[in-house]
């Protein structure tokens, strides 16, 4: 049933199992001595029914009754001893194989490298890594254990029971197996539904961040709606795989109640068959009455457990399947420290991806020497990042040879050990990643010869200045208040493409490889700076390095020592430049084409770039402009870049989405309920099932004690033996049925609002992206909609009818026992109050501001994996992997700090509850000799029944006194849920009209980026006072700027990095609204513009392409029109902006199959990328992979251009659209781009910091 290996993870597993086990078996002894003790101290009041004693019963005398009460104390501290401690032994257990389990996963993602996601969805892990190993914790923490001691226990009583009455004893024991049958043959037919369950568990969070980290691009194209009810869609199916989970767990339990209940029936039964015929006297029966529910409480809790178990047992397999997975292959060879580079040789490599029918690479072969700069070129797709992540080792399985030669030899690279080779080549691609956290902690972990301490630190950052100044970022760096200290928000939000390249390439730099690798690595820089740059490069080669230089830019190969040409995955040139212009082959056929872009559709009336005209002026920007705290839009990578006021650190940059803890109880309750009200029926019939259910598990014990008592002719409530039987029978067969009648209604009430709370969340973020979700963990959010949501059925199904519960069938009992003994109804209350109010709400105050902080914390470890996994190829590329583990073990432990304190405050109050339940027995049973000594005979038959009636009461009020340890968790994620639930977006979408498009306009715009622009947090006090988080705005990035977007033509917008262009884009599209100035849609304020319209008749291509993890297919597809995209509003826009009226869908929602392909085959066509994907196998339905990542860096970007060119709206707004492609697609594009504003009549605003780009402007505006 479970992988032994799990009990090999840490050390002393077995051992901490095992006393916990031992501690259970000693509270098992402590409840038969406290059981023996308690018809001691009863057997004076007995001897009213025993014929040969006397004729009344007298007090327990005063000598003998601090005996008692010694026996009962040191009973009472075995139970608190023993239930506190195999609370702590539980938990220990569990979390060391968390611990390690954690260890190993990131281990091994490390191993596996960027490779893993061929194995598994990035969400997947990150759920793997938090939630799946959290369910580890009920395995070893409440499964296991109680699996042994579901054994021993009924093997115990049976020998307790076996002197008192043998046919008892056998009766009990011969029923307790069939519930381990019963949870047999559960265990076989569930593991496959629960596999399935857990599937679709991760499917949803996969399904999630994918939708979340292309947000922006889903709204750009309305298409949130889409996805929207694809998310309820996933959510629907999980809940009813759940329902489908939970009613195979109810049915175990139903039966396992029948049998229970039954099997205590047919004990008591025989008990009373043999009390008749006097073989058993009445305290041994009363004794089987008491013992016998715990004959069968062991097994029946097994059962409860099993779910969470196999929970446990699926995740653990999908992670122990992880865990399996082959890894890359890597040597064991140390290259020998040398101050010379090595040279670099391919020859006749060769290399297929998994799943490919043709190969990426094919007998490639050339030579790059130290001491100069080696320049590969070719078109998208060629093999060139292939090439270069099979040289650093982040592919592996090459065929041929690729080797590096030293004075030493030839050194193979798959016979390198990863050290050796991270430490000697470096890799910057175009895409490098940065942390979440400062700049000095993302370049130190390439630095690691810095020194430490107060000598270190300056040497350390004379260090990391230098680096920064090579990569020609320095300045921007000085400009910050906290310098290199600088918050890096995750996803990089708070910087601009270029930015990002820059400080990547200044880390590369401190990196000191000796093989410096540069893939398309000043794509996005400016023209300035990209010399600077390339001049840094040089320089390197100069002192003796060997630099590999990929790009698609033929005027930085120009001036390379060797230039090696790609085509298809084979070279097919190589030399100078000069040579290969005179050989008139592919390279000179793509350095014309370079060339030839300067004429691209270069109109006779376009302007020269002007830094102001009359109707555009433009604040001049000398520098750039310092960051913000929190972000703009990840998704539209921007040229500029957002002001920062307030040093933000790196906890508050990756803190949870929602934190809040201010929301109190009172106000959090209601408004749970609240969401709960329209299923108010469901949990009025859980109530009352559950009420009854209840009723008939105490009642069972009470009516054998009857027909016990009526047998010797004393009969309560005149119910002879036959009622008395009766009413025990029928108690042991309604008690399942009415447990699963209880908690299916409870489910199913709780699963649809879980539903609900999914959707309301995802329709949240739809309103408060991108600006609000800028610089949020992604991590942090999936655990959002998955594990806080999660968490939620807690109080749905765990707490409302469990209250209720409690109260009635307190009531019923007080009234039963008034019939009895107005005294013991007083006992009653009193305990029902300690127990099921005050121990609650003690237990409640003591584990205050624990579950937020576990909520914040779990959160933030999930943010800090997810970040850990999209930056995997740099933690092994910097050999960083060593403090990343050493990262996440440490916040592992932190959390499990914090877990041990709610851990010892939980076994701390279930001990005292345990304790208080003896206690009050105690005081019922002594309160019975009391009134037996004082009272007739005839009364005392009642005193008994109603102490078995006390003694049995306690199920539901203790299953309260339980509540605050798990609703601490719970409170904390419904806290974080309303939080972000009551987030006001950054902008408002009320607008209505609907005009058609006539040009768009700033008017004399004022902006700056507020200091904070993430999710809120209540606690704060500047948000308590304000309201709003946008209060702190720092200098302005627009300042009283004006542009006119003409109806029709090209609008080039041109500039360095970091001066304004993307943020007017964001301002055209309404990301933002200006703090001053008006921005207008013909001639139409854009905020009372409708959104459905603006997104028809606009739409954006920002620098960064978001591709969906399905087909080229779909990810083209999103970008057609289908009708109103929002599930709250059916609006139809009213216009489209092809000209036709009505539903802008209705030129594209009745198009045949083969009409839709004609259109996604001409867009495709226009974006240069139509023969790539008719050379693929399966054509537009090949998978793209999470963030395209199956797709090179130019086929992603062309894929997005056939998006915006399938949109075919009235406005387009490009940003840096050919920045990482090679000259002959860029020429291609740029002219289809052109042909878009003539032939279609578009209005196009081109952002780009290429002087080619620009000459097909008609206008061009320099910032």
């Amino acid at each position: 049933m479970f992988d032994k290996r799990l009990f090999t993870l840490a050390p002393g597993i077995g051992r901490l199992v095992a006393g916990k086990v031992a501690l259970m078996w000693l509270g098992l002894l402590a409840n038969v001595a406290f059981v023996v003790t308690l018809l001691a101290l009863l057997g004076d009041l007995l001897r009213w029914f025993d014929p040969h004693a006397a004729a009344a019963a007298t007090i327990v005398s005063p000598t003998r009754l601090p005996w008692y009460l010694l026996v009962f104390a040191i009973i009472a501290a075995v139970r608190y001893l023993t239930t506190r401690g195999a609370t702590r032994l539980g938990f220990e257990a569990a979390e060391r194989v968390k611990l390690s389990l954690r260890e190993r996963l990131y281990r091994k993602m490390l191993a596996l490298g960027p490779s893993y996601s061929a194995r598994v969805k990035t969400a997947d892990v990150v759920q793997s890594a938090g939630e799946g190993i959290e369910q580890i914790q009920s395995f070893f923490e409440l499964f296991l254990p109680q699996l042994c001691y579901a054994v021993l226990a009924p093997l115990t009583l049976f020998a307790v029971l076996l002197p008192v009455n043998v046919s008892a004893a056998v009766t009990l024991l011969v029923c307790a197996p069939l519930i381990v049958v019963i949870v047999g043959l559960v265990a076989m037919s569930a593991a496959r539904v629960f596999k399935k369950y857990w599937g679709k568990y991760t499917d949803m969070g996969a399904a999630f961040l994918d939708n979340l980290q292309g947000l922006a691009t889903l709204k750009i194209f309305d298409a949130d709606g889409r996805a929207a009810r694809e998310m309820d869609r996933k959510a629907e199916e999980f809940r009813v795989m759940t329902m489908n989970v939970l009613q195979i767990q109810l049915r175990s339990l139903t039966a396992m109640d029948l049998v229970a209940y039954g099997g205590s029936a047919a004990g008591i039964g025989v008990a009373i068959w043999q009390l008749t015929t006097g073989s058993l006297g009445l305290p041994g029966a009363l004794m089987i009455v008491l013992l016998s529910a715990d004959f069968f409480i062991p097994l029946r809790q097994l059962g409860s457990y099993f779910h969470v178990a196999m929970n446990g047992m699926t995740s653990t397999k999908r992670i122990f399947a992880l865990l399996d997975a082959p890894e890359p292959r890597h040597g064991d060879v140390e290259l020998a420290d040398s101050r010379f580079a090595p040279a670099v040789a391919f020859e006749q490599a060769g290399f297929t991806y998994g799943g490919a029918t043709e190969p990426a690479l094919h007998d490639v072969t050339f030579l790059a020497n130290p001491g100069q700069v080696t320049a590969i070129v070719g078109v998208s797709g060629s093999g060139k990042s292939t090439a270069a992540a099979l040289l650093a080792g982040t592919l592996t399985g090459y065929d041929g040879s690729i080797a590096l030669l030293d004075m030493h030899g030839k050194h193979e690279i798959r016979d390198l050990s990863a050290r050796s080779l991270t430490r000697t080549v470096t890799l910057v691609g175009a895409r490098s990643h940065l942390f979440a956290g400062t700049l000095r902690e993302n370049l130190l972990m390439a630095c690691h010869d810095v020194g430490n301490g107060d000598d270190g630190d300056a040497v350390a950052d004379d260090v990391l200045w230098d680096a920064l100044r090579r990569a020609r970022i320095d300045d921007f760096v000085r400009s910050q208040p906290d310098g290199l200290d600088m918050t890096i928000e995750p996803d990089s939000a708070n910087l601009s493409g270029g930015q990002r390249q820059r400080l990547a390439i200044a880390r590369a730099l401190l990196h000191g490889g000796s093989v410096m690798v540069f893939d398309e690595a000043t794509s996005s820089v400016d023209a300035e700076s990209e010399a600077l740059i390339l001049a840094s490069i040089r320089d390197l080669a100069k002192a003796g390095k060997t630099v590999i230089m990929i790009t698609h830019r033929m005027a930085n190969a120009a001036d390379a020592d060797m230039i090696i040409v790609f085509d298809h995955g084979d070279v097919i040139e190589s030399g100078l430049h000069r040579g290969l212009i005179a050989t008139d082959g592919t390279y000179a056929r793509l350095y014309r084409a370079q060339q030839s872009i300067e004429q691209v559709g270069r109109r006779a009336d376009a302007t020269a770039p002007v830094p102001r005209t009359e109707n555009d002026p433009v604040s001049p920007a000398p520098a750039e402009k310092a960051i913000r705290p929190r972000a703009k839009d990840s998704s539209a990578t921007a040229s500029a870049t957002p002001a920062m006021t307030a040093p933000t650190s790196t906890a508050a940059a990756s803190e949870s989405a929602a934190s809040p803890t201010s929301l109190p109880l009172t106000a959090l309750i209601p408004r749970l309920l609240r969401e709960a009200r329209p299923l108010a029926r469901f949990m009025v019939m859980a109530c009352v099932f559950g009420t009854l259910g209840h009723l008939a598990a105490t009642f069972l014990p009470v009516f054998g004690a009857m027909a016990l008592l009526a047998a010797l002719g004393h009969p309560v409530w005149g119910l002879g033996v036959a009622a008395s039987v009766a009413g025990m029978a029928v108690c042991a067969l309604i008690r399942g049925l009415m447990r699963y009648t209880e908690q299916f209604m409870n489910h199913n009430v709780a699963f649809r609002l879980l539903a609900l709370f999914r959707s309301k969340a995802f329709a949240v973020l739809r309103r408060l992206a991108p600006a609000k979700l800028d610089g949020k963990g992604k991590g942090d959010l999936i655990a959002l909609i998955t594990t806080d949501v999660e968490m939620l059925e807690i109080f749905f199904a765990h707490t409302i009818s469990p209250v209720v519960i409690a109260a009635a069938t307190t009531v019923v009992y007080i009234v039963a026992l008034l019939t009895l003994s107005p005294w013991m109804a007083l006992v009653l209350i009193v305990a029902h109050l300690t127990i099921g109010v005050l121990l609650p709400f003690l237990f409640a105050r003591a584990v205050r501001g624990i579950g937020d902080d576990l909520r914040r914390e779990s959160s933030a470890l999930d943010d800090r994996v997810l970040d850990g996994m999209r930056g995997i190829g740099e933690i092994i590329r910097f050999g960083a992997g060593e403090a990343r583990v050493a990262d996440i073990v440490s916040r592992t432990r932190d959390l499990w700090a914090k877990r041990a304190k709610l851990s010892r405050v939980n076994g701390h109050y279930a001990g005292v509850g345990g304790v208080l339940v003896l206690a009050f027995t105690t005081i019922a049973a002594l309160t019975a000799v009391d009134g037996g000594a004082t009272i007739s005979s005839a009364a005392a038959p009642s005193l008994i029944v109603a102490v078995i009636l006390i003694a049995s009461s306690f199920g539901p009020t203790l299953a309260l006194s339980a509540l605050p340890a798990n609703l601490t968790n719970t409170f904390a994620a419904a806290r974080r849920l309303f939080a972000l639930m009551d987030e006001t977006p950054v902008v408002t979408e009320t607008g209505t009209a609907a005009p058609a498009y006539n040009g768009m306009a700033l008017d004399h715009v004022t902006f700056a980026y507020p200091a904070t622009t993430g999710v809120a947090d209540p606690t704060s006090a500047k948000t308590a006072r304000s309201g709003r988080t946008e209060n702190a705005a720092a200098s302005a990035i627009l300042d009283d700027y004006s542009l006119v977007i003409p109806r029709t033509g090209i609008l080039g917008v041109q500039g360095p990095s970091g001066r304004g262009k993307s943020t007017m884009l964001k301002l055209l599209m309404r990301y933002w609204d200006p703090q001053s100035g008006t921005v207008t849609m013909s001639g139409t304020s854009l905020p009372t513009v409708d959104m459905h319209h603006r997104r028809t008749i606009q739409t954006m291509m920002s620098q960064e392409t978001a591709l969906f993890d399905g087909t080229i297919r779909d990810n083209l597809l999103i970008a057609l029109p289908v009708g109103s995209n929002d599930m709250d509003d059916a609006r139809h826009v009213t216009e489209a902006s092809t000209g036709h009226d009505g539903d802008p869908a209705d030129s594209t929602t009745h198009q045949t199959g083969a009409d839709t392909d004609a259109l996604l085959r001409d867009a495709c066509r226009k974006a240069s990328v139509l023969e790539l994907i008719d050379s693929l196998p399966q054509g537009f339905d090949t998978p793209v992979g999470e963030l395209g990542d199956r797709l090179s860096e130019g086929e992603r970007q062309r894929i997005g251009l056939a998006r915006i060119f399938l949109r075919n709206a009235d406005l387009v707004l490009f940003d840096e659209p050919t920045s990482r492609l090679d000259a002959l697609n860029e020429a291609v594009i740029l002219q289809s781009i052109n042909t878009l504003a003539t032939e279609h009549d578009a209005a196009i605003v081109l952002v780009s910091h290429r002087e080619s780009a620009m000459r097909i402007a008609d206008r061009v505006v320099a910032v």
